[in-house]
C-alpha cells in the first residue's frame, strides 16, 4: 500500500492517526504493503440451553430438567443444517492444502458423540489433519474466567486440553478467549497450563490505534487478534443484498486481504453461520473452493497460529481494552453489556456453593445464555442475532427462573438448607426492585449479595424511600426468609451501615454453606 493512501474503506483496517501524526508506531505500520499470511479458523459449538417454559414454583426432581426438553432435537437440526455443512468446507479446504485452526467446544463434543450418524468419525478425521491446529477452551465456552477465584477456569481449561489430547492425540497450545472475557490476569494462569498463546479479538471502536493483524503481548504472554470486520464480512454480509460491496467473490476478498496491513490475518467463522438467514450453504461452500485459488493469485499462504505466535510482538497490551465494558460503575465487569447479564453473572458465581451438581451449575456458564440477554449479539464470525427488549428480557427471565429452580431441587442436599435459602437467586417477579418514589431507578437485586452490592450506588433518597416504609426487611423475611437480617436491618439509619450489615450477613451465611 503506497504512503498517504486512503484506507477507510478497507475492511478490517482500523482508523489509524495519520502519516504526518507523531505516532511513529503507526506510521510503520501504515508503510506495511500488506499481509500475506492467513490464519483461517472454524468454532463449532452447542450449549444447552435453558427451558422457558418452566415456571418457579415447579421445583424440578433434579438440575437436568431446567434445561431444554427438546435439546436432542435442537441439536440434531444444528448438526445437520450448521456442523455438518461447516465439516464438509472444511474438508474441501484442508484438501485443497491450506491450513486451519479448529476450535470445538466439550459440549459440542458430547453431543456429536451422542449423535445417530456418522458425524463423530467426520470431526476425528479433521481433527487429526496434518494441516490443523486444534485451540483451547473452557470445556463448556463459559464465563468462568470473570469468576473472582481462578480455579473453575483453571479446571475447565484443563478438562477440554485433556479431551482434545485423550480424543484426538493432541494437546492444544493455543489459548481461545471467549466473547466475554478480558481478563489480562488470566494470563499467567493460562501460561501454567501449557499454553505458549493466546487468541483474543479486537474491535476497531474500543480500540483505535490497535493494527489487529500484528502479534502483541499481554504479561509476556504472545496475544493474536482476530480480525473482526473481515470475519464478519463473511459471516454476517455474505448474503446480505443491500450491502454495498455485495456480492462477495473470493477474488474480492483476497484483494482486501492482500492490501490489509499487518504480518498475519486471523479470521474466525463460527458453524452457526452456515444455517444463518444471511447465508446460502450452497454459495458459501463455492466461495471456500475458489479461495484458495484466490489466495493463491495474491501470493498469500495460510498459516497455524502457533507459527504466528512467533513472531515478535509490536508492544504490551491489556485484554481489557479489547472487550466491551459497560459505563455503569454498578455493572462494570469487563465483558458484561448490560445489567441483565451482570445480575445473572453474580446469580451464577454466588450459585457455585448452592448447586452440588457441578455438571448442571457449569451448563449454566456458556456464554450464550448472556448474549441471549442483549439486544444485539454475535460478532467477529459468529451468527448475528438481533433480538427485542422483550425477548432479552424474557431469556433472562426463564436464565434466572431455571437457576433458581435448579437451586431449590438441591436444598435438601445442602449443609445448611435455611443459608441456602436465604442466598438464592431470584426471578424478577421475587426480586428487590429500587424505586424513587416516583419512578423505578433501574436497579433490581435478584439475590441477598446482589442486595448487599447495589446498596452501595443507590441514592440516599432510594434507600431512605424504602427504609422509612419497612420494604427492606418485609423483602428480607418474606421473600428471602432470613429472619435474623430482617430484623436488624430495621434500625439501620444509613446506606453504609444497611450495605455492611447486608454484606456481612451474606458472608457469615455462605461460610454455612460452604
Amino acid at each position: 500500500m503506497k504512503q498517504g493512501a486512503d484506507t477507510t474503506g478497507l475492511p478490517g483496517w482500523p482508523h489509524l492517526p495519520p502519516l504526518n501524526t507523531p505516532n511513529k508506531k503507526s506510521s510503520l505500520i501504515m508503510t506495511d504493503p500488506g499481509c500475506r499470511c492467513l490464519c483461517m479458523g472454524l468454532s463449532i459449538h452447542y450449549p444447552y440451553y435453558v427451558e422457558t417454559s418452566a415456571l418457579e414454583h415447579e421445583i424440578p426432581g433434579e438440575c437436568s430438567t431446567c434445561f431444554s426438553r427438546s435439546q436432542k432435537t435442537r441439536f440434531r437440526d444444528y448438526l445437520s443444517q450448521a456442523i455438518l455443512p461447516a465439516m464438509d468446507v472444511s474438508i474441501s479446504w484442508l484438501d485443497a492444502g491450506e491450513a486451519l485452526s479448529l476450535s470445538v467446544s466439550g459440549l459440542a463434543i458430547e453431543q456429536l458423540l451422542g449423535a445417530e450418524n456418522d458425524a463423530a468419525d467426520i470431526l476425528m478425521q479433521l481433527m487429526q489433519h496434518r494441516s490443523v491446529e486444534i485451540l483451547g477452551q473452557t470445556y463448556y465456552r463459559s464465563v468462568a474466567g470473570l469468576f473472582s477465584e481462578t480455579d473453575e477456569f483453571i479446571s475447565q481449561v484443563s478438562r477440554h486440553a485433556e479431551l482434545m489430547d485423550g480424543l484426538f492425540g493432541r494437546r492444544p497450545k493455543i489459548f481461545e478467549n471467549t466473547e466475554f472475557v478480558f481478563n489480562s490476569g488470566l494470563t499467567d494462569a493460562v501460561r501454567s497450563l501449557g499454553f505458549s498463546a493466546l487468541y483474543s479479538e479486537g474491535y476497531e471502536t474500543t480500540f483505535p490505534v490497535l493494527n489487529q493483524n500484528y502479534v502483541y503481548s499481554c504479561h509476556g504472554l504472545p496475544i493474536l487478534i482476530r480480525n473482526c470486520r473481515l470475519s464478519d464480512d463473511i459471516a454476517h454480509r455474505f448474503g446480505d443484498a443491500t450491502w454495498d460491496r455485495y456480492p462477495l467473490s473470493p477474488e474480492k476478498y483476497a484483494g482486501w486481504l492482500a492490501e490489509t496491513p499487518g504480518d498475519c490475518i486471523h479470521i474466525r467463522l463460527d458453524a452457526g453461520i452456515f444455517s444463518g438467514a444471511a447465508c446460502d450453504n450452497r454459495a458459501l461452500g463455492q466461495f471456500f473452493q475458489v479461495l484458495p485459488e484466490a489466495l493463491c493469485a495474491k501470493d498469500i499462504i495460510t498459516v497455524l497460529p502457533s507459527e504466528v505466535s512467533r513472531n515478535p510482538p509490536q508492544e504490551e497490551i491489556r485484554l481489557e481494552d479489547l472487550g466491551l465494558v459497560s459505563s455503569d460503575r454498578a455493572y462494570a465487569l469487563t465483558g458484561i453489556r448490560n445489567i441483565f447479564q451482570q445480575s445473572a453473572f453474580w446469580c451464577l458465581e454466588d450459585a457455585r456453593y448452592l448447586i452440588p451438581d457441578k455438571e448442571s451449575w457449569r451448563r449454566f456458564q456458556s456464554t450464550d445464555h448472556f448474549s441471549r440477554m442483549d439486544t444485539i449479539s454475535g460478532s467477529c464470525g459468529r451468527v448475528a442475532v438481533r433480538s427485542t427488549s422483550q425477548e432479552a428480557y424474557d431469556y433472562f427471565t426463564a436464565y434466572l427462573t431455571a437457576l433458581a429452580r435448579c437451586e431449590a431441587a438441591c436444598l435438601d442436599e445442602s449443609r445448611c438448607p435455611p443459608a441456602a435459602q436465604a442466598l438464592r437467586c431470584l426471578p424478577p417477579d421475587k426480586a428487590f426492585h429500587f424505586h424513587s418514589g416516583h419512578r423505578f431507578i433501574g436497579y433490581s437485586a435478584y439475590s441477598l449479595k446482589e442486595f448487599s452490592r447495589l446498596l452501595e450506588f443507590i441514592p440516599e433518597e432510594v434507600f431512605l424511600f424504602h427504609q422509612e416504609r419497612g420494604d427492606f426487611s418485609r423483602w428480607i423475611d418474606e421473600i428471602l426468609g432470613d429472619s435474623t437480617l430482617a430484623e436488624r436491618i430495621k434500625y439501620c439509619t444509613s446506606l453504609h451501615e444497611a450495605a455492611d450489615l447486608a454484606r456481612g450477613r451474606g458472608r457469615e451465611l455462605c461460610n454455612q454453606v460452604k
